[in-house]
């Protein structure tokens, strides 16, 4: 704001002399836009970070109920394993690698890794835990993910194993048995 004594010099003074801001006022307005700037630099640096969190967990958990449904379906078997590279290219066409094939590759090219565990809780329960993580340095914080599923074990019945049997011994013998 004018005070009404600068108001006064600026109507009385000759055109020659302009009123204006003195440096302290254009100093002090530019560590204010600095502190602005500053402030609002650290707030969006801290949402990027904030959102490749959120990214890499949320493909973590794609990435782990996917492994889990495979699983399932068994499409990968249901023995425990450690460490299995998961690479970026068979992960968008939902595929998980083959240890393998990304064994002669470079580690530090693949972004995730899978760890499968089965614990049989009783003789017709097995729990079935699927860890996905982040393949990067423990100074960034790598994102770890754990999808546990309690699945049920069908008991073989006698029936059936006897019905097998039965089908084996027709295979060997050449005669053929109608299938039911």
């Amino acid at each position: 704001m004018i005070s009404d004594k600068t108001a006064f010099l600026c109507r009385t003074l000759p055109e020659s002399f302009r009123c204006g801001m003195t440096m302290l006022e254009v100093m002090l307005s530019l560590v204010i836009f600095g502190g602005c700037i500053a402030v609002i630099g650290e707030i969006s640096r801290s949402a990027f970070r904030n959102a490749r969190e959120a990214r890499d967990s949320v493909q973590a958990e794609l990435l782990a109920e996917s492994i889990l449904s495979k699983v399932l379906l068994g499409i990968i078997e249901q023995e425990p394993a450690a460490d299995v590279p998961v690479s970026m290219l068979t992960a968008r066409s939902d595929e998980i690698a083959d240890t393998h094939a990304v064994s002669e590759g470079n580690v530090s090219d693949i972004l995730w890794f899978y760890s499968l565990e089965i614990t049989d809780i009783d003789d017709n329960l097995i729990e079935i835990a699927v860890t996905v993580r982040q393949n990067v340095l423990s100074a960034q914080q790598p994102v770890v993910c754990r999808l546990v599923r309690w699945t049920a074990v069908e008991p073989e019945s006698e029936s059936e194993t006897g019905s097998e049997t039965e089908e084996t011994a027709a295979e060997t013998t050449g005669a053929s048995s109608p299938a039911y």
